[in-house]
């Protein structure tokens, strides 16, 4: 993923190599939190996911469909409150 940006705890917004919007998220408890309110409530597809192990743990990306900018998804995750972003991580950690 090229040009991250931390926009909510735990979670960095960028493009991936072919120009899709993708949206790392540290943790998987917290993935799917996030997948659920992107598809559910915000109508937001996404079509790939892959999985990365680091030092800080495991990381979930999510590859969004080219039609969705990083505008919309950006300002779809900005109307969760980072403080729920931080309790549902640490269930996990």
């Amino acid at each position: 993923m090229e040009l991250k940006k931390k926009i909510l705890p735990h979670i960095e917004i960028g493009h991936d190599e072919y120009g899709a919007v993708a949206l790392s998220v540290e943790d998987y408890e917290l993935f799917d939190f996030i997948s659920d309110y992107v598809t559910e409530q915000c109508i937001l597809d996404w079509e790939d996911k892959t999985q990365k192990e680091n030092e800080h743990g495991e990381f979930h990306t999510m590859y969004f469909s080219k039609k969705h900018s990083i505008k919309d998804v950006e300002g779809a995750l900005l109307k969760l409150s980072p403080t729920e972003i931080n309790d549902i991580y640490e269930l996990n950690n």
